[in-house]
């Protein structure tokens, strides 16, 4: 957070970030975040009375030293592409007990499918056949992956199960093989190396993330710490494997979720963000336009989440950032804050433009 002031005329959240770029320069992000929800599957998505609030710290799911994360930190300066996170479940079809089933997502023209068993045991020659199950967890925890007692570990995915026989990070787990594969790399035994599997967020310091945030070396020690490497990719930014990513979000796409709502259908539209963003210096006043860059989808509640950034370098002896307002506000109000002074309505308004909603359905 920063003492940049934010006026948010919207029922979304708005907040402001500042941190240092390689070249040193300090970088200030504006961060939208806009849930919405839906009474029913079938219903069109309106602004959630609860809003998913701004994270400035990673949420685990568990133990944050030993769990996937639930929500990543909205820090990033910038995502190059935009991308999709579902944390959700796989539930049974209507509600009976199943061994074996397929979930999925598909948003414009990407699309994900996934296969879910119940847990399992090792058993001679191989492991039992799964247990049934109504509900399970689509997370990491239950993925491929995991670190052993004796401190091996699948760079891919450390909080995992199956690999060299790990037991998962979550003790709740009482299977002994991945309950969530993809369906074209089943794991049948101790052998296999399927990739890790799942919607979530992939950890910060792991595979083939990692790669991405640049060398931590001795001449970064010596030349640039504190500051980002030199070589530091954008990319990193983007927690979700490359087939969760697209090159953009601009609302209005059609969505489908499978399997993971008790109804075992889930179609809505992404929303659209229509409200402007404008930085108020001491000597102008810019506007912007918002571009979405994560959609979170949370099917048990029906909720989806937004989050769109816009990044600005401030410089050293230029004039100062004020404020940014956020929001569809009257000229009237623009001129007030460009100046400095306190609005005046004399019909009594607060230079919200009612008329105009900083969403589309």
């Amino acid at each position: 957070m920063s003492d940049i002031w934010v006026e948010n005329r919207t029922p979304f959240l708005a907040d402001t970030h500042v941190e240092p770029n390689a070249d040193g320069q300090e970088v200030v992000v504006v961060i939208i975040s806009a849930t919405f929800q839906g009474e029913n599957p079938s219903a069109v998505l309106a602004p959630a009375s609860e809003q998913l609030p701004i994270a400035f710290s990673d949420v685990p799911f568990g133990n944050p030293a030993a769990s996937s994360t639930r929500y990543e930190a909205d820090i990033a300066i910038v995502k190059p592409t935009a991308e999709v996170i579902i944390n959700g479940a796989a539930h049974a079809p209507d509600g009976k007990a199943i061994r074996e089933m397929q979930v999925g997502f598909r948003i414009g023209t990407l699309r994900k499918v996934l296969n879910v068993v119940g847990d399992r045991v090792q058993e001679a020659g191989g492991y039992s056949s799964p247990n049934p199950f109504v509900k399970m967890p689509i997370v990491y925890e239950r993925a491929y992956g995991g670190t052993t007692t004796d401190g091996n570990v699948e760079v891919r995915n450390p909080v995992g199960i199956g690999y060299r026989n790990a037991r998962s990070a979550d003790p709740a787990v009482r299977s002994e093989a991945p309950n969530v594969t993809y369906p074209s790399e089943p794991f049948r035994a101790a052998t296999d190396r399927p990739a890790p599997a799942a919607f979530g967020a992939l950890g910060r310091g792991w595979q083939p993330r990692l790669k991405y945030a640049g060398t931590f070396d001795a001449n970064w020690v010596a030349t640039q710490w504190p500051l980002p490497p030199k070589d530091y990719d954008p990319r990193y930014n983007l927690c979700t494997p490359s087939d969760q990513q697209l090159p953009v979000l601009r609302g209005g796409e059609a969505v489908t979720v499978i399997g993971m709502t008790p109804s075992g259908r889930w179609d809505f539209r992404l929303p659209a963000l229509t409200m402007p963003v404008r930085f108020i210096y001491e000597d102008r006043s810019e506007d912007e336009s918002l571009r979405i860059d994560t959609a979170m989808i949370e099917p048990d509640k029906l909720q989806v989440t937004l989050k769109a950034r816009i990044a600005r370098v401030t410089r050293r002896n230029a004039p100062a950032l004020r404020e940014v307002i956020v929001g569809h506000v009257t000229p009237g109000f623009l001129i007030a804050r460009r100046k400095g002074k306190r609005y005046f309505d004399s019909r009594g308004g607060n230079g919200t433009i009612t008329s105009r909603p900083p969403w589309q359905s």
